[in-house]
């Protein structure tokens, strides 16, 4: 029986190092550019970014690397993610970025990074580990096994490596293929449940699914489908850490933590 653990969410072996930060609030979310080369269903990315060549840090417009400096200041951060869009599509910047919090906050300041297969190619990881990266998920096309083979590729490198994907309860299939697939290619494997996100690319509604009820945004059955998954890695003993990320422990948790440490550091 796989238990709830204190950040609302569920786990086989431990949490991966970014996530220890993301649940403490720890990590500046750093947005490098709305710019993607897929153009997923479910994408969560807000229409004022979405395909928009912009940059925020914790939701802060940015104007100038100073931007996001001040922020992470403000909030005392311990590291960053850095997501889109897909960061690759803007590599140059994303390199220049990790080299500028690596120099300002030091080699203990956590970097991970969220981009999907499209853009990967070895030299183009080669920059993001000789800059600094620490960590790296790639998110895997549910629907398309095209690009899999290129995550080996990322252990040519000393980082941490994740793959990470939502959990569409109508893709119940695809989803155990990926688990079977990345077992033993990978560092950790994190799960989110699957919300319905306020914007006009998202087609999760076109697709029938629908929310828990009238007061979540978090997608009926995807949670369970989780649970799936993590009940069935821990009975085939698979040495992989798997983290179903829920809805709650985003807002309650995540957030919450990351709003705190900035109203703090705003006193």
């Amino acid at each position: 029986m796989i238990s709830l653990n204190p950040f609302h969410s569920y786990n086989l072996g431990e949490l991966p190092p970014g996530c220890k930060y993301c649940v403490r609030g720890e990590k500046l979310v750093l947005f490098i550019t709305g710019i993607c080369p897929r153009k997923c269903y479910f994408c969560p990315v807000s229409d004022q970014k979405f395909q928009q060549d912009v940059i925020f840090a914790n939701e802060r417009k940015v104007e100038s690397t100073e931007d996001i400096l001040t922020e992470a200041k403000l909030m005392d951060a311990k590291g960053a993610g850095i997501t889109g869009g897909d960061p690759l599509s803007k590599l140059d910047r994303t390199i220049e970025y990790i080299k500028l919090l690596k120099e300002k906050f030091g080699l203990k300041f956590h970097i991970h990074l969220y981009t999907s297969l499209n853009l990967a190619t070895e030299e183009t990881l080669k920059q993001l580990f000789e800059a600094g990266l620490d960590e790296i998920r790639f998110h895997l096309e549910l629907d398309s096994k095209q690009l899999w083979n290129k995550l080996i590729i990322a252990r040519k490198f000393s980082w941490k490596i994740g793959v990470e994907i939502p959990l569409v309860p109508t893709k119940e299939k695809e989803t155990f293929e990926i688990l079977e697939f990345v077992k033993d290619k990978i560092d950790f494997l994190n799960l989110n449940e699957l919300e319905i996100a306020d914007n006009s690319q998202s087609k999760l509604g076109e697709m029938e699914l629908h929310t828990k009820d009238e007061l979540s945004y978090a997608i009926k059955g995807s949670l369970e489908l989780g649970l799936k998954v993590l009940e069935f890695a821990q009975k085939e003993k698979y040495n992989l850490s798997i983290h179903v990320c829920t809805a709650k422990l985003k807002d309650a948790v995540q957030l919450a933590n990351r709003i705190k440490r900035e109203a703090q550091g705003a006193k």
